[in-house]
């Protein structure tokens, strides 16, 4: 690694900090109690993006991929501006985890926890494993699908690192004419791909966000304002 690729690093590590303080003192002032942030949830940074996104563009109806955290403070948002979320989750014990604090919240209304347990899939790179499409098909088949939220399945593992691609051609019939996809993890470079592919197969111009917890941002159609 060269001095400036060392500099470099280490000034996106300083921004990635300073970012996620400032955004967790931002998500505290929407009042909810302590919740449990893991290894695999959102960066506050990140969360404050696509919290962000909702807010400014009005987005009404979010599917996410990956339960938690976000999960809760999406339907926090979604409760004031009238939308609704549904999260597809693999682990059906932390599924309930998610839905009793959103009931707890009086936040159920506007939220769903689907259990999707993972198998195979028509749309994988490489015959990875994904939710099951059965029941994925069936949680949005009534859906306008304005915001897409992919932060699951895990695919930190090697040869699992296009994991997350079947997230925007499985919903590909159910969005909207303008939507926003967000996904999680693009400093790997499995999620590099699955951008470039994604961008390729949809025709949508992403915007990464290294420093605000390594998400990627990606238009179809109009947004009325950046985030």
């Amino acid at each position: 690694m060269t001095v400036l690729n060392r500099v470099a690093t280490k000034w996106n590590h300083f921004a990635q900090a300073s970012n996620n303080t400032r955004a967790a003192v931002e998500l505290s002032r929407l009042g909810l109690p302590y919740l449990p942030w893991s290894d695999a949830s959102l960066l506050p940074s990140a969360l404050q993006v696509v919290l962000n996104e909702i807010e400014i563009n009005a987005r009404k109806t979010v599917a996410e991929f990956g339960s938690g955290i976000s999960t809760i403070y999406i339907a926090q948002i979604l409760s004031r501006l009238g939308g609704r979320i549904v999260s597809f989750e693999t682990d059906a014990e932390w599924a309930t985890f998610v839905e009793n604090r959103l009931a707890a919240l009086s936040l159920s209304e506007f939220a769903t926890v689907v259990r999707a347990p993972l198998g195979p899939c028509t749309l994988s790179k490489n015959g990875l494993s994904w939710y099951d499409q059965s029941i994925v098909a069936a949680a949005v088949q009534d859906l306008s699908i304005d915001c897409v939220v992919v932060d699951g399945p895990p695919a930190y593992k090697t040869g699992y690192e296009l994991a997350r691609y079947p997230a925007l051609p499985a919903l590909e019939a159910h969005l909207a004419q303008d939507y926003v996809v967000f996904l999680d993890d693009i400093h790997r470079l499995g999620e590099q791909e699955i951008l470039r592919l994604w961008a390729g197969l949809f025709g949508i111009e992403f915007s990464c966000y290294f420093s605000k917890g390594n998400i990627a941002r990606g238009i179809h159609g109009v947004a009325h304002f950046t985030v």
